[in-house]
């Protein structure tokens, strides 16, 4: 791209918020309608009841950055076999392991290459640092003892091809204490350039079109529309530069379709219903909605006291040296991957996640040591979690939308559980939390017992760790992970150079172009998309340019 290009990034939301940047406050802002979309699914009677009528929640960031600014931070590239999938099964091409680890590699800085990890496995000159929180609590170290004791393998690298099955304290997105969002590893860096313009608050509402060929973006900013002429290609982030094509729709994978579907991209039966007049007909926008599905499982701690964790020793701690329980996100940050009975160890693609959830740096009401969370149970055992999550669920959902009014929220509907082998994987990894759980570690040093406010309910549909047991809780406290993509898949939506079928000038580079998620967390196949994106972008540039 040469110099003289200018560059719009247009933003719904606002700017990160600056405790954002601490790792301990990571659930901090979820159901913060300041950088929060807020968005639930439609209701489904058999999944997330523990919400009532309300539908999963699904976190997604509405601010610069977007969901790097809220997500945990864990760095997980996936396994090779996900990447050789799209190609063999969407025709992917040039998106295999072997075409895309390079991009990767451009956007990470490792800090721990030749200490923790291999420098074949990783990238030591992006811009985004990766490493170790600073701060890991006794309880992550010892759901690593019981992995050990209950014969799973302790790896050091989740992303060490040779050692994809394991539990691990994981890499995540930080450095120095506190968290790096794409924006501050990518946007901040470059946002002197006098070519980059950054409107925020600023919603996409729908691409112009003259013909086939895009030609603008409509945008509404307190309250009053704005029309941009494009001269060269888009991003909500929607971007601009001088080519063929003109705009990058980069709103994530349940706000791009949107936009597509705005603009009269989508299925016709879909665009009619709203009067919206049809520029292209792709039946598959909003289609293919994929996610991570998993089960929530809750214990109590007997011989650990439910204190909080966060008080003016631990701020003052951050505060002056930037460390302390304030740099990490406590047991979250400790993960595993194994296999189902579905799983292919053959080509090494764990199809199981687990998660440890707690304890938190939360705030003490009066800043004293150790103070009890609840006044009313100051000597309560401390409450954890464990999650079982199935990486590749059969279940497809979609997502459509609510009426033709830009600022109405699209309707989503994931489908849960509508193949009967993603309950299976979840009765699978509930094996596995089962066999860590009763281990010496957690029977005898941590007095673990699971909680009766959770499972009293599942209990009545079976005795605990029975297949009617776990259903009963997987439908009750349904984990849907924050991972969705596909609804604009490479394929289906787009081209292999992320170019949206059956018109001219728009590429889309999110989480929406990958047709299933990676099997692990998936912030850095995100990145990935993005940097192969920009390269096939430059290429197509330099050939503009030759010719």
């Amino acid at each position: 791209m040469p110099d003289s290009s200018t560059v719009l990034l247009l933003e719904a939301g606002g700017d990160e918020p600056i405790p954002s940047a601490v790792p301990g406050f990571y659930r901090s802002y979820w159901n913060n309608p300041e950088v929060d979309w807020m968005y639930r699914t439609q209701p489904q009677d058999d999944v997330c009841l523990d919400q009532g009528a309300e539908g999963c929640m699904w976190p997604r960031g509405k601010v610069l950055g977007g969901t790097s600014v809220l997500n945990g931070m864990m760095y997980h590239r996936g396994h090779k076999a996900d990447y050789d999938d799209w190609v063999r099964l969407y025709n992917a091409t040039g998106w295999s392991w072997d075409e895309v680890r390079e991009y990767f590699d451009r956007t990470e800085s490792n800090k721990q290459v030749g200490t923790l990890v291999k420098k074949e496995n990783h990238g030591t000159y992006g811009p985004m640092p990766i490493q170790h929180f600073k701060y890991q609590p006794q309880l992550g170290y010892d759901i690593l003892e019981a992995a050990r004791e209950a014969g799973f393998p302790v790896v050091s690298d989740m992303n060490d091809p040779n050692t994809a099955e394991g539990f691990t304290v994981a890499q995540a997105f930080n450095n120095n204490g506190s968290r790096y969002s794409t924006s501050r590893a990518y946007l901040r860096p470059a946002s002197r350039r006098a070519n980059l313009d950054v409107t925020l608050h600023a919603q996409v509402t729908k691409l112009l079109f003259n013909g086939d060929q895009v030609v603008g973006v409509v945008f509404v900013r307190n309250g009053q529309k704005h029309i941009v002429q494009a001269t060269k290609e888009v991003c909500e982030c929607i971007f601009y530069y001088n080519l063929n094509d003109k705009v990058i729709l980069s709103a994530g994978a349940l706000n791009t379709p949107q936009i597509l579907l705005l603009s009269g991209i989508g299925p016709k039966e879909t665009l009619l219903k709203h009067n919206i007049p049809i520029v292209a007909d792709l039946p598959q926008v909003g289609r293919n909605l994929r996610n991570h599905l998993g089960v929530n499982f809750y214990f109590l701690l007997e011989n650990d006291r439910n204190t909080r964790t966060l008080d003016w020793s631990a701020a003052t701690d951050y505060l002056l040296n930037r460390e302390g329980v304030m740099t990490s996100t406590g047991i979250t940050q400790v993960t595993g991957l194994l296999y189902s009975r579905f799983g292919d160890r053959l080509r090494q693609q764990p199809d199981l996640q687990f998660f440890f959830n707690g304890p938190y740096p939360e705030c003490s009401r009066t800043g004293t040591v150790a103070e009890p969370i609840s006044a009313y149970q100051p000597d309560a055992p401390r409450s954890i979690s464990f999650s079982g999550i199935a990486l590749l669920p059969r279940s497809v959902g979609y997502l459509t939308l609510r009426s033709s009014d830009p600022l109405e929220p699209p309707l989503f509907y994931p489908n849960y559980f509508d193949h009967p082998d993603d309950m299976q994987m979840l009765k699978d990894s509930a094996q596995h939390i089962r066999n860590i759980v009763e281990t010496n570690v957690f029977r005898n040093k941590w007095g673990i017992r699971s909680d009766p406010a959770y499972t009293s309910r599942c209990l009545r549909a079976g005795p605990e760790w029975s297949d009617e047991y776990v259903a009963c809780m997987a439908r009750q406290y349904t984990d849907p992970q924050n991972h969705q993509c596909g609804t604009a898949a490479l394929g289906l939506v787009v081209d292999p150079r992320l170019r949206v079928y059956n018109v001219k000038g728009v590429r889309v580079m999110d989480a929406s172009v990958m047709p299933f998620a990676p099997t692990g967390n998936p912030q850095a196949a995100i990145m990935m998309v993005a940097e192969k994106g920009v390269a096939m972008l430059k290429e197509d540039w330099a050939s503009f340019i030759r010719n």
